[in-house]
């Protein structure tokens, strides 16, 4: 018995991040890399996101989800702490489609100001797996191999 429901998110989680990183390489390359975390509360994901911010050019860029506060870009410290986050899609769903989180980051990598500097609070969804899974279904995207060791925390 699966009384915290892990077994059915863990493979919803990676094809709907899957999506997501192949959404940011809408040109046929290599999506980008991406961890997922299943096991914990709130369920997370994280996708190192290709280019930089033009307000801090020295450091990589990451898009970071987690069901309470939906998607966001953070850009990485020097120093292996916590990530900064710069900016949050918001919005009234912390599942939006794929492309969607695609073309919030690209306006982020692109300079423009960030849309919400506070984290959105989202009540549990008590049918996450089933949301995640629509949205990667919904996104019509290849998924990437939700086993791989590289894409598991």
């Amino acid at each position: 018995m699966d009384i915290y429901g892990w077994h059915s998110t863990e493979p919803a989680l990676h094809a709907y991040v899957s999506a997501v990183a192949a959404a940011l390489s809408p040109d046929g390359d290599s999506p980008a890399q991406y961890t997922c975390d299943a096991s914990a509360t709130p369920v997370g994901a994280y996708i190192a996101v290709d280019g930089h911010l033009p307000t801090f050019p020295d450091r990589d860029v990451a898009l970071i989800w987690d069901e309470r506060h939906g998607w966001g870009v953070a850009i990485e410290t020097h120093s292996g702490e916590d990530l900064l986050m710069v900016s949050y899609l918001g919005g009234s769903d912390p599942v939006p489609e794929p492309e969607r989180v695609a073309r919030f980051a690209r306006r982020v990598l692109d300079g423009a100001m960030p849309s919400h500097l506070d984290p959105p609070g989202f009540a549990a969804m008590s049918d996450l797996p089933r949301r995640l899974a629509a949205a990667a279904a919904d996104a019509d995207a290849p998924a990437q191999e939700a086993a791989s060791a590289a894409h598991v925390l």
